[in-house]
């Protein structure tokens, strides 16, 4: 995956600045997730990655498909897409897209992963540590479970991971004890 998100960057990027640009960062944002929603399909991977559908018709398809979520400039988005044969990057980009957009409304999306579900209590603690952390910034909350981290919680922004799982200090254990 690691390389679909460097393909994506430069493609959000630059439909971040023109949506800026526009002042249309929330048509935007619905017509690049409905592609996301669009090109995970089966049957749309299949016509993407398809050699003997020619990039017109691929663009045609799509464009069809996303008419009823219009952003200025769409259009010839997709023909670069489908020319470069990028258009299996639209769920990368959007992701991308969305990182950009909350960073400029100054928003941190989180996620919290816990090896049992969170109280209530609990994740208004770690919310209001996170907003002394990172103040002037709205947090958004997204809890997770995930029993194979025994205890604790992991904490994921966009470039930050807090690793307070018991697997995690097991893990820098066993580094410590074989090095």
């Amino acid at each position: 995956m690691a390389e679909l998100t460097t393909i994506a960057r430069p493609y959000a990027k630059a439909v971040f600045a023109h949506a800026v640009e526009c002042k249309a960062e929330e048509a935007w944002l619905g017509f690049l997730q409905c592609c996301a929603i669009l090109v995970s399909d089966e049957t749309m991977i299949e016509t993407l990655k398809n050699p003997g559908v020619n990039a017109n018709l691929k663009v045609k398809i799509m464009s069809d498909l996303t008419a009823t979520t219009p952003a200025d400039g769409a259009d010839a988005f997709l023909d670069a897409l489908a020319y470069y044969g990028r258009m299996l990057a639209l769920p990368e980009i959007a992701t991308e897209y969305e990182r950009l957009l909350a960073g400029r409304q100054q928003a941190l999306d989180v996620t919290i992963t816990s090896a049992f579900e969170l109280s209530n209590d609990e994740i208004a603690l770690l919310e209001s540590k996170l907003k002394s952390k990172y103040a002037g910034k709205t947090i958004r909350i997204e809890t997770a479970v995930d029993q194979s981290l025994i205890g604790g919680f992991e904490i994921r922004s966009s470039d930050t991971v807090i690793d307070a799982t018991v697997k995690g200090r097991l893990a820098k254990i066993a580094e410590a004890l074989t090095a």
